[in-house]
């Protein structure tokens, strides 16, 4: 049974709040949500694979035999430049923009990785409403009715 927008909707307030614990199945992996401290004033929420977040799964970019097939699906890709913006202008200003691309090929480039945890409840659930065939396992949403 698929979930219904008023559910999406529920899921959604609920992960908003400051304490909270979702649990869906997809593709017969358990996907639990909560919400955890970042750092002393920011926290996350984050998405478990079978009640675990493994450090070799964070790096990724192809699937690893010890990774669950569904990291890309539930988790959220996560780039970020290999330069800073100061450096690249420093070395366009030194070589001009044709001479810099060739002296440093990977200039403008970006490296890739997939996180396990999302900052907004409501971009989370955007990319869990694409998914197909996911259940919603648990959620006090569905306990108050």
């Amino acid at each position: 049974m698929s979930i219904t927008k008023e559910q999406w909707q529920a899921v959604e307030s609920e992960l908003a709040m400051a304490w909270c614990q979702v649990k869906f199945e997809y593709k017969g992996f358990e996907v639990s949500i909560n919400r955890q401290r970042a750092s002393e004033s920011k926290t996350v929420l984050s998405v478990f694979i079978n009640g675990e977040i493994k450090g070799a799964w964070l790096g990724i970019t192809e699937n690893t035999k010890d990774a669950p097939n569904v990291i890309k699906d539930v988790w959220k890709l996560t780039t970020k430049a290999k330069y800073k913006n100061k450096f690249i202008k420093e070395i366009e200003k030194i070589y001009g923009k044709r001479r810099a691309k060739k002296e440093y090929p990977e200039l403008h480039g970006r490296y890739e990785y997939w996180s396990p945890y999302f900052s907004k409840a409501s971009v989370l659930v955007r990319q869990f409403k694409k998914l197909e065939g996911i259940k919603l396992i648990q959620a006090d949403c569905l306990e108050s009715k």
